[in-house]
């Protein structure tokens, strides 16, 4: 008898929660999940942008190494001019000849070899002997904040290319000619080019006069804002904002375009990285605040959206005489 009601006073004192601390509950469950999901996605993008810090650093030893084997550095891309410029910033030139970029030049530096001897650098990316070489992803050429993932198609579609592995690096030809300096004129095919990378012309170690401390090499150019393969140039190709891009610029993927060579490196013109206002060929990174870029000493720095003009077009340049250190 004594035993049951025992039992039964212990089950009297047995309570759960009531409808309104359960409510309390939940809610402070979700006032720190959603202070701790901020954080995680911080943390998250901190290490993204440190692996994309980290491809760019090994691109900048690979180009060294490069350098240091053939006392230059290697060309922009591989090409053969075939007609006359129409002297138009955004027109093409004439142009055919297999297109390897310094991307691919650079591959035995990055301890990619096999996939270097898999090219045949004699006969166009579009060829079918480089079909497996150009769809072959290369983790390093890709940023972790990039989100697109999947082949890259050759603009305009009727060229039938659609298997270029992407890439989120671009070459910098720099800004401007230095002939017309301060002006900076930025023309694509403009002649003599005072950037890293260009069509066929190699560059030494002693022609970047403006120091190397002071000259962007590489840059971020995400394929989720421009598709684009790390092989190279595609004759009558264009860079093109991507589809969610262009969306939300309000217009059709193609609509605003850019000639084959920003396939492969591209110039400084009129805003700073990330601009909302530019154009396919220009510097573009998913990091917030600006782009992540390679100088030719070897080391990375961010320039910002809203970077000086006079500054961001003289750390484009080799040989401009504009000596402008990153503040």
């Amino acid at each position: 008898m004594n035993s049951l009601r025992h039992s039964e006073t212990r089950s009297k004192r047995i309570k759960g929660f009531t409808l309104v601390e359960l409510l309390v509950v939940i809610a402070i469950i979700g006032i720190l999940i959603g202070l701790l999901l901020p954080a995680v996605q911080a943390a998250r993008e901190a290490a993204r942008r440190i692996q994309c810090t980290n491809n760019l650093k090994q691109m900048g030893l690979a180009l060294h190494n490069y350098e240091s084997s053939l006392r230059t550095f290697p060309l922009g891309f591989i090409s053969r001019v075939t007609g006359t410029w129409s002297g138009q910033g955004n027109d093409p030139i004439p142009e055919d000849g297999s297109g390897w970029s310094v991307f691919a030049m650079i591959l035995p530096n990055m301890e990619l070899g096999a996939l270097h001897g898999s090219i045949d650098f004699k006969v166009p990316i579009t060829s079918p002997v480089n079909q497996s070489a150009r769809s072959t992803k290369v983790p390093a050429y890709q940023c972790p904040s990039d989100t697109w993932n999947e082949p890259v198609t050759a603009w305009p579609n009727s060229l039938g290319i659609k298997d270029l592995a992407p890439s989120s690096y671009i070459g910098c030809l720099g800004g401007g000619n230095p002939a017309n300096a301060p002006r900076y004129t930025a023309l694509y095919e403009e002649t003599p080019f005072n950037g890293m990378f260009h069509r066929n012309q190699p560059i030494k170690h002693a022609s970047i006069t403006d120091g190397t401390s002071n000259t962007i090499g590489l840059g971020e150019r995400a394929s989720m804002f421009a598709p684009n393969g790390w092989a190279g140039v595609i004759p009558n190709a264009q860079t093109v904002f991507s589809e969610r891009i262009a969306q939300s610029r309000g217009q059709t993927v193609g609509q605003t375009a850019r000639p084959a060579i920003t396939m492969a490196t591209v110039h400084v013109r009129s805003g700073g990285p990330n601009a909302p206002t530019g154009s396919p060929g220009g510097f573009w990174s998913p990091h917030s605040g600006g782009c992540l870029f390679l100088l030719m000493d070897g080391s990375t720095h961010t320039i910002a959206t809203t970077v000086d003009m006079q500054i961001y077009r003289a750390m484009a340049g080799r040989n401009d005489g504009q000596i402008i250190e990153l503040p």
